[in-house]
C-alpha cells in the first residue's frame, strides 16, 4: 500500500531531475503553506484541470481572434499552479491517499491531451505535427507508469525536461510560432514546423527505445544477482 501511496502522490526526494525543480519546489513550498485552510487537493487538480480548458478554448478562438494568444501563459500557469500544488498540499496535510495522487494524474493527463489536441487546430501547429507531438507524449508517459508500477521509480524528467519545461514550451509556443512565421507556412504542402517535429519525434522515440534497452539490461542483472 505505501509503494501505491508513493507513486501515486509522488516521493518530492525522486522529483528533482528537471532543470526547474530547484526553484520550482522552493517556490511552490512558500505557497503551500499559506493557502487558506479550506483549499483541498481536489481543489487544486480541478482548478489546474479547469485552466487546461480555457488553454485550449483560447487556442480554438486565436483563428479567428489573434489577440487571444496574450492569455495563454496566465492560463497555462494557473494550470501550473493547481497541479503543481495539490500534491505538496496533500502531503502538508497529511492526506497522502490514492485519491489525491490518482486526481493530480487524471487531471495532468487531462490537460496536456486537450492542449496538445487544440494546438493542431490552432493557427500555431498542424493536426500532424500535433499528432506527433501526442503520440511521443503518450509513449512516454506510458513508460513514466509502467515503470512506477514496476520498479516503484517516477522518474519527472528526460535529458532535464519535465513537465514544468513542457507546460512553459506549451505557454511560449504561439509566439515562437508568429516568430518563426508558422501561421503563414500552415497552407503549404508540408510545412516545415511538421519537418521538423517529424524529425525530433523519430529521435525522441529512438531515444525511448534505447532507454528501454538499457533499463531492461539493469533489470536482467538485478534478476541474476537475484538469483
Amino acid at each position: 500500500m505505501d509503494d501505491i501511496v508513493r507513486w501515486l502522490v509522488g516521493d518530492p526526494f525522486r522529483r528533482g531531475q528537471s532543470f526547474l525543480n530547484g526553484l520550482e519546489q522552493r517556490f511552490l513550498q512558500e505557497i503551500v503553506r499559506d493557502l487558506p485552510h479550506w483549499v483541498t487537493p481536489s481543489h487544486l487538480s480541478l482548478f489546474g484541470a479547469s485552466a487546461a480548458a480555457i488553454v485550449a478554448g483560447v487556442l480554438f478562438g486565436a483563428n479567428s481572434y489573434p489577440w487571444l494568444i496574450w492569455l495563454i501563459p496566465a492560463a497555462m500557469t494557473m494550470n501550473w499552479l493547481g497541479l503543481s500544488l495539490d500534491l505538496p498540499l496533500a502531503r502538508l496535510n497529511g492526506a497522502e491517499l490514492p485519491r489525491a495522487g490518482m486526481a493530480h494524474h487524471l487531471a495532468e493527463l487531462f490537460s496536456h491531451l486537450l492542449i496538445i489536441l487544440a494546438y493542431g487546430f490552432s493557427p500555431y501547429l498542424t493536426f500532424r505535427s500535433a499528432t506527433i507531438i501526442l503520440v511521443c507524449y503518450l509513449l512516454f508517459s506510458s513508460y513514466t507508469y509502467i515503470r512506477a508500477a514496476t520498479r516503484h521509480v517516477e522518474q519527472m524528467a528526460y535529458i532535464g525536461i519535465g513537465v514544468t519545461e513542457f507546460r512553459v514550451l506549451l505557454a511560449l509556443w504561439p509566439f515562437i510560432a508568429v516568430a518563426l512565421g508558422v501561421p503563414e507556412s500552415l497552407d503549404d504542402r508540408l510545412p516545415a514546423i511538421d519537418v521538423a517535429i517529424m524529425a525530433l519525434g523519430f529521435f525522441t522515440v529512438i531515444g525511448l527505445v534505447a532507454k528501454l534497452f538499457l533499463d531492461g539490461r539493469k533489470i536482467a542483472a538485478a534478476s541474476g544477482r537475484e538469483d
